[in-house]
């Protein structure tokens, strides 16, 4: 309907979005580290692999820009 006003809650803390999200945010920081400790062994191949698959992400999922600015995110 036109001119309908929702009411929505806001998000809590236990909220399972929520819950959710940290999840994820955990498991992006462990596998940040762990590329990282791979990348400090400075093995030339290892050190290519994780080169060649960040571009290969980038390549994949990065080409479209999102329109939608979070400044809560970090990793820009």
């Amino acid at each position: 309907m036109v001119g309908e006003v929702i009411h929505k809650q806001p998000p809590t803390m236990l909220s399972v979005m929520h819950l959710f999200q940290t999840f994820l945010h955990i498991v992006q920081v462990t596998l940040s580290f762990l590329l990282m400790l791979i990348f400090m062994t400075y093995n030339t191949w290892l050190c290519l692999a994780v080169v060649l698959g960040a571009a290969l992400g980038y390549f994949l999922f990065g080409w479209k820009k999102s329109v939608i600015v979070d400044v809560t995110e970090h990793c820009h």
